[in-house]
């Protein structure tokens, strides 16, 4: 048994149509109708004979549009970033903030216990009564 894609059968400007792929026939059949309604919208307001003419009409007006739609993804994706970045300098500026008040917490602690050391009295009456004795 082979694996061979499936055909859809569609209709695009009056004519029929045997697409053969993997897709699903429903999205197939909706994305046929979608070009037939386009070329349809070509032919509104001005008459042309050629299918040829309407069908390339229509596709450039489908890639118009889907160029315009990369190009306003692009541009959010590029907001995107830049919030992310603005983000993540943020979260690095308060972790560092965060990181320098722990350390300056740590030194200024070794600071009062070094500060807080009693000495003790042998020690201070000998230094000051060396300055007595001699």
């Amino acid at each position: 048994m082979t694996d061979r894609p499936e055909t859809t059968r569609v209709n695009i400007y009056g004519r029929e149509y045997s697409i053969r792929g993997e897709g699903d026939p429903a999205y197939i059949a909706e994305i046929a109708h979608f070009l037939d309604m386009r070329m349809r919208q070509m032919t509104e307001n001005v008459s042309m004979t050629s299918t040829a003419k309407v069908a390339i009409l229509a596709s450039l007006n489908i890639t118009d549009e889907l160029f315009s739609k990369i190009g306003q993804l692009e541009e959010v994706e590029d907001n995107h970033q830049l919030f992310l970045s603005s983000l993540a300098s943020k979260i690095d500026e308060v972790l560092n903030k965060e990181v320098d008040s722990t350390e300056h917490e740590k030194n200024t602690q070794q600071e009062s216990v070094t500060n807080t050391i009693p000495i003790p009295p042998i020690l201070q009456e000998s230094s000051s009564s060396s300055g007595k004795e001699q």
